[in-house]
């Protein structure tokens, strides 16, 4: 009992030294972990943003973990940035989860919340000021906030993301809301291109539909464009001097315009006249995919056994000296592939005709290769949908019917819902997919809710274009097989 008194009386003893010194080794362990002051740095002191190089990096914010007091409690922060002097006011910040420790932005994010989030102008040269807050997840706890970070920038104007054709040569004419939207150059800042049929007449490019300012126009030179932002500034157009195919290619950044014409034939429209029409002068269909080819799908009547067309070049003369497309022979029947001359009256006496029972035909003349087909059409017993878009999506098999209007083999339509993916119409359900289609005009029509036309593809043959459905929903859809047109819209 002795031995253990003592033991006890010598533990007693050296408690307040070993309080003492544990107390110390605690309290050099919080200083190192749990005073650690809240810093903010950056990549860089000063920029100018580039418009040029909008996904590039333009600043990388990084900073300290901060203090939790030895809580072991998670701390969440808050980047705040400013105009310099302001102390903070009309900043923009954003919160951060636990565990962020750095904060980057591009040069396109970084120009946007300069100009629309803190108001500067474009083109302005500005000093600012950066700082981090970091919170406690512990109530009651106050926030620390790093000392301010200054930053020299430059913003720029920011450019236009779509850009549309608009003017007689495009087939919106000057309407704003029906402009021809171009594609964006993937890869290219500022860039755009597009190709199809131009009419011969005067177009220009504005950004946003329905809207005719701003607007890029002719610059110094048929290569340049001008950035026309108000109703005095100049307005020059571009001209595009024959009907035909053209691919344009543009930078609104360097403002450099390319337009190149590939393939143009002579004629940029074309009538049909004869005994079906009364001698009346109706205009033929330009293909949608090609300007040297027309169309003129009818059904033909009149009160002879055969009658007589043919196709003038010129609209509602007769005069001797207007040329008219002929069969090269006078009387020509019905038949694919047939010749066709460029004569005037004066040039042809005999004023050969094509001859032809009525009924219902479709008519498609080559300007290229001077043929022309004259066909009786047999209408499809019915149409399908197929796509994505669709509750049956790819199969084809089990394509969904439109249903045909009483007493008319030609039109159809069809009611039901639609997803956000891609549409087209099977004439015949072919599982090898080599069937006849009815395609949309251009890659990722988007409906207009409108009449509309599409594009026959027979046996599989040519583009693959298709519509697609942007909103879901229930669409109602009106299809005409004989005039090749349809009208989607949404419920």
């Amino acid at each position: 009992m002795k031995t253990i008194d003592k033991i006890f009386i010598a533990l007693l003893f050296l408690f307040p030294f070993i309080l003492f010194s544990c107390k110390k080794d605690l309290s050099e362990t919080f200083k190192d972990t749990g005073e650690q002051k809240l810093a903010l740095s950056a990549d860089v002191d000063s920029l100018q943003l580039d418009v040029s190089n909008p996904t590039g990096k333009a600043v990388k914010f990084s900073w300290t973990r901060g203090s939790n007091q030895g809580t072991n409690a998670g701390i969440t922060y808050q980047f705040q940035l400013a105009l310099a002097g302001t102390n903070f006011q009309n900043s923009f910040s954003v919160d951060l989860e636990k565990g962020t420790n750095t904060l980057e932005y591009t040069h396109e994010e970084l120009n946007a919340i300069l100009t629309e989030d803190i108001g500067l102008n474009f083109d302005t040269e500005a000093d600012l000021e950066a700082r981090i807050i970091a919170t406690v997840a512990v109530e009651g706890m106050e926030p620390q906030v790093s000392e301010t970070l200054n930053l020299f920038v430059k913003t720029y104007k920011p450019i236009a993301k779509t850009l549309f054709l608009i003017g007689p040569a495009t087939a919106g004419g000057w309407s704003a809301d029906d402009a021809t939207p171009m594609n964006v150059v993937a890869g290219t800042a500022g860039g755009f291109t597009w190709q199809g049929k131009l009419n011969a007449g005067e177009l220009k490019f504005i950004t946003t539909l329905g809207q005719f300012l701003p607007s890029y126009t002719k610059g110094d030179n048929d290569q340049q464009l001008y950035l026309r932002e108000t109703d005095s500034q100049p307005d020059d157009k571009f001209n595009i001097p024959a009907t035909g195919v053209y691919q344009i290619t543009l930078n609104i950044i360097t403002k450099v315009i390319s337009i190149e014409a590939k393939d143009a034939p002579q004629y940029g429209q074309l009538w049909f006249v004869g005994g079906f029409t009364g001698w009346n002068f109706e205009p033929m269909e330009n293909d949608m995919l090609d300007p040297f080819v027309f169309h003129f799908n009818a059904e033909l009547n009149s009160s002879n056994a055969t009658d007589e067309f043919k196709i003038a070049t010129v609209g509602n003369s007769f005069d001797g000296d207007k040329v008219f497309l002929r069969p090269a022979v006078n009387g020509q029947g019905a038949g694919t592939n047939l010749d066709v001359v460029k004569l005037s009256g004066d040039e042809n006496p005999e004023d050969n005709k094509w001859k032809i029972a009525p009924g219902v035909y479709k008519i498609k003349l080559d300007l290229r290769t001077m043929k022309i087909d004259i066909v009786k059409y047999n209408p499809f017993p019915v149409i399908y949908l197929v796509g994505g878009a669709t509750s049956i999506g790819w199969d084809i098999a089990n394509a969904l019917p439109m249903t045909a209007l009483s007493g008319n083999p030609y039109k159809f339509t069809w009611t039901g819902p639609l997803g956000t993916d891609e549409l087209k119409f099977t004439c015949d359900k072919k599982t090898d997919w080599s069937g006849a289609f009815f395609l949309a005009s251009t890659a990722n029509k988007q409906p207009s809710g409108t009449v509309e036309p599409m594009v026959y593809s027979p046996a599989g043959s040519g583009t693959d274009y298709k519509w697609k459905i942007s909103s879901a929903g229930t669409y109602t859809i009106e299809l005409d097989q004989l005039q090749e047109t349809v009208k989607i819209t949404k419920q």
